[in-house]
């Protein structure tokens, strides 16, 4: 995988002009970005449209999370879209996901059907507060995982302290998409459970969604340029090691 494609850009915004603004500074630095429900909403779906005619890789990050059918539908919507990659919440079940990835493989064969298991907000305390679960968040994201691979999905969104874990449960194939992650420059913002480039590769990560630590720097360009220099340097490491 090119170096470039495992870095993906958080377009977290909320009008269309300071996301396009964004892209337009890096340019060349960054070939894929992050749609999320913010963005997509705000801009009315625009946004996704302006990214491929700029020869831009999208990751729709809308997160459907319904019953079977009504997941299905809204994912075939994305399968028509010219994107790379999509989402659904793995909590959704078994029986949502197997129905989105048969019916999104008929439509569209090329595109990454990916579940989120756990979002990078939660700490062990509020996952305990909000299932009142027994089971780690490590536990948990590891059984939604498994779940997800048996749907036939392709990969989960997931922190990069699982991504290792899941990778030796479901193989080396099935996609690891990790937001938390944070150069050594940056500062941790919302998110708990966080790693830097470097070693989220050298755990297990193929595709790491960074933001604010580039989108709000003085100068985006140099630092997805860093970024890309330690996400460089955690797959020559991890090559060196296998």
């Amino acid at each position: 995988m090119n170096i470039k494609d495992r870095l993906i850009i958080a377009l977290d915004y909320s009008n269309m002009e300071d996301a396009k603004n964004i892209v337009e500074i890096l340019g060349e630095t960054v070939s894929f970005y992050k749609v999320g429900l913010e963005l997509f909403l705000n801009s009315k779906g625009e946004m996704v449209e302006y990214l491929t005619q700029k020869g831009k890789k999208v990751f729709l990050d809308l997160k459907f999370h319904d019953i079977p059918n009504t997941t299905t539908m809204a994912s075939l919507f994305a399968a028509k879209q010219d994107v790379f990659m999509f989402n659904v919440h793995a909590s959704g079940g078994r029986a949502m996901m197997e129905s989105v990835a048969k019916r999104v493989k008929e439509v569209n064969p090329e595109i990454l059907s990916i579940a989120v298991t756990i979002l990078t907000s939660f700490s062990e305390e509020g996952l305990k507060e909000t299932f009142k679960s027994e089971l780690t968040l490590k536990e948990l994201a590891l059984n939604l995982a498994k779940l997800t691979k048996e749907a036939g999905m392709d990969g989960i969104v997931c922190s990069p302290w699982e991504a290792k874990a899941i990778k030796e449960l479901c193989g080396e194939n099935f996609k690891t998409v990790c937001p938390g992650v944070r150069p050594k420059w940056s500062v941790a913002n919302d998110q708990e459970r966080i790693m830097t480039p470097k070693d989220a590769i050298l755990n297990g990560c193929d595709y790491l969604v960074v933001g604010r630590p580039i989108t709000k720097n003085e100068n985006p360009v140099e630092a997805a340029k860093k970024v890309l220099a330690e996400i460089e340097e955690g797959v020559k490491e991890g090559s060196l090691c296998c």
